[in-house]
């Protein structure tokens, strides 16, 4: 995978404090993943290999297999402003099982929103190992470059088109464990490589029945 363009991500910081660790991944759309207070939220992954000396990913976690799912380009269409395109329209209906004959520009408009108006996404381990960080995700579809394949993964997993994803019990605590994977995978590090989630990208669709209530 390319590296993201320079306009596109044009920081990174690390720091360490006695209270909290700073990750910062500036785009143009802004801070799409910001530092929050460490506290636990939820087990991400059983992380005891980081702070019991083992860095394997192996023996640790395991990322999930899943397919079904669609690009970060098919659900940029979503992020876009103003009156869907054709393109769009398109979009939303193969991905939504949809006809020609139905309200496309009504089902366009509902996606949309309801991603626009998701809240964060809190990224976070059950210890504090790995730092807690949270995932705007219709900022994340509008920058380029690796953290859009995270925000793409989530959008899979929320409107089912990983189907079932148990034994996590949402699109968060799935995301969540994905990512606690991808840290302990960069030596602890803010994960830097997302291309272990494009192999979840094969192009399904899902019913109409999953698409949600809202309008333009």
């Amino acid at each position: 995978m390319n590296a993201p363009d320079n306009e596109k991500v044009t920081e990174l910081q690390n720091s360490n404090s006695p209270s909290r660790r700073k990750f910062l991944l500036k785009t143009s759309a802004g801070v799409v993943i910001t530092t929050l207070p460490v506290q636990s939220v939820w087990g991400a992954c059983n992380a005891s290999g980081l702070s019991g000396g083992s860095r394997s990913a192996d023996s640790v976690c395991v990322m999930p297999i899943v397919t079904g799912g669609r690009s970060p380009g098919s659900w940029r269409k979503f992020a876009k402003s103003g009156e869907p395109d054709k393109v769009g329209l398109n979009k939303v209906k193969s991905m939504f099982s949809m006809s020609k004959n139905d309200d496309l520009t009504a089902a366009y408009c509902s996606v949309r929103s309801h991603i626009k108006n998701m809240p964060d996404v809190v990224l976070s381990d059950g210890s504090g190992t790995i730092p807690r960080n949270s995932l705007n995700i219709y900022e994340a579809l509008q920058s380029q470059g690796g953290i859009w394949n995270l925000a793409a993964y989530y959008l899979n997993a929320y409107f089912g088109f990983y189907g079932d994803i148990s034994p996590f019990t949402s699109a968060e605590e799935l995301v969540q464990h994905v990512w606690g994977v991808m840290y302990i995978n960069n030596d602890g590090q803010l994960p830097s490589n997302y291309d272990d989630l494009t192999a979840s990208f094969t192009d399904g669709f899902v019913a109409e029945s999953n698409l949600p209530h809202g309008s333009c």
